[in-house]
């Protein structure tokens, strides 16, 4: 029998949705709620590996003490400690004290799923492949983007709150529906409000409802989104877009799970699962004032980043054919070989949404069923003949530059083009997300 993965932290949400994670990438899970409690299972059965939050309860041994007792006891169990956002001392710290890793909350699911592959896979322990999962009408076909998918499960076999992040025209509402359809909630309603389509005094209404006579011109009582989403799901399309004032009452409302519609003496119940999505920085927000920061914590028990379609290469001509059945399904449309080439050439800063313009331009265009270059925006077009220049690597190239040197400069570069991402920027360099952690503090960076 495999080791089991223990999951150590005092949040149930966390728990639970960690061990749901763990699960979806092939691994089978067992949590602990104290390091109390951890040490007695490492003792029944050492696990594969621990994943051991830093910060406990007031009634429990703190992560480090667990770590100083696991590497006591049981000096050949794997330990990866999760740490609080820019908790680098606690991190260092636990490094000092034996952790093989460290990852950060939110957990990237990405560094999440490597971490597992990696360690577990030194034993023998490499879970067997999952099914490849479809999304959008298709299956796609890298793993970055499996990846995400697998979280998306996870996420849906929970009531946690979800953040979905990306770029716009990536498929953030196709996403949360995956996780409504994919819930024990799919037969409840699934309610969506865009926060950026409706004015800011209009939205608290939509959010919450109203009673006869809360304002001028409200002759008749209506229910609100939490309302219709009762024992569903709601999404809050593009949360960063809401006031900072309503953001007050939509924390209440999810934690509480109550909200008082505008002229209401009284709070109504809602049991509604919450997932937002944005395609800024809620960070930057923060930063700036206009976000709540325990919004953003509550929200964001799981983030999910989506994508770009720059980066799913492989899936843009099986995109495209499903696209294309959608706006030509009485008269099917095929893709020439030169104008397939060209969809595969540019880079869809409009991702899926983009994409979907282009092709029904073409199939209004194409009247004899076959998609040419000519049919093509423009942009598109031009993109073969006008390719965007990319930085040269000779830029580096100095006489008298050590290796060493070089190498800062070009993880120093990387870093700044993935804002800070660590793993993207381990993917960029070929090189694994532990190696790259080694280097960042060799270099000091």
């Amino acid at each position: 029998m495999n080791p089991y993965v223990l999951i150590v932290d005092d949040e149930l949400a966390f728990r639970t949705m960690l061990e749901a994670a763990v699960t979806a990438a092939g691994f089978s899970a067992k949590t602990a709620s104290s390091g109390e409690e951890a040490l007695a299972f490492i003792e029944k059965a050492a696990p594969g590996l621990v994943f051991l939050d830093q910060r406990m309860g007031p009634k429990s041994m703190t992560g480090l003490e667990t770590l100083e007792a696991i590497r006591e006891r049981y000096q050949d169990v794997p330990v990866v400690m999760v740490t609080g956002f820019g908790d680098v001392q606690c991190a260092v710290a636990a490094m000092k004290s034996g952790a093989l890793d460290f990852l950060e909350k939110p957990i990237d699911f990405g560094d999440l799923r490597r971490v597992l592959h990696e360690v577990l896979a030194v034993e023998g322990l490499e879970a067997p492949g999952p099914g490849r999962r479809s999304f959008g009408g298709i299956v796609p076909s890298g793993d970055a983007m499996q990846a995400t998918l697998e979280l998306l499960e996870a996420c849906a076999q929970t009531d946690a709150s979800v953040l979905i992040t990306g770029e716009s025209g990536t498929g953030k509402e196709l996403a949360a529906s995956f996780v409504h359809e994919h819930s024990g909630r799919k037969n409840g309603p699934f309610i969506k409000v865009n926060c950026a389509a409706i004015p800011a005094s209009l939205l608290e209404g939509e959010m919450f409802g109203w009673e006869s006579g809360a304002f001028t011109g409200a002759a008749r009582s209506r229910e609100g989104r939490f309302a219709a989403a009762h024992r569903g799901t709601l999404l809050l399309d593009e949360i960063s877009e809401m006031s900072i004032d309503l953001q007050a009452k939509l924390l209440r409302a999810i934690q509480e799970k109550e909200y008082q519609p505008l002229g209401a003496s009284r709070t109504r119940k809602s049991d509604a699962r919450i997932i937002a999505s944005a395609n800024r920085s809620i960070p930057a927000a923060i930063a700036a004032g206009v976000f709540r920061e325990d919004l953003y914590y509550r929200l964001n028990v799981f983030e999910v980043l989506l994508p770009p379609l720059r980066e799913r290469v492989g899936d843009i001509l099986p995109l495209s054919r499903r696209l294309m059945e959608e706006l030509a399904a009485d008269r099917p449309r095929r893709l020439a070989p030169d104008a397939a080439a060209l969809l595969m050439a540019y880079h869809w800063p409009g991702n899926v949404r983009e994409l979907r313009n282009a092709l029904e331009r073409a199939v209004i265009l194409a009247r004899g069923g076959v998609i040419h270059p000519e049919h093509l925006p423009p942009n598109v077009r031009g993109h073969a003949e006008h390719p965007q220049s990319q930085p040269s690597s000779s830029s580096l190239l100095r006489a008298g530059t050590s290796v060493q040197e070089m190498e800062r400069a070009l993880i120093v570069e990387t870093l700044s083009a993935t804002d800070g991402n660590r793993t993207r920027a381990a993917e960029i360099l070929g090189m694994s997300r532990r190696a790259l952690l080694y280097k960042i503090k060799r270099y000091g960076l």
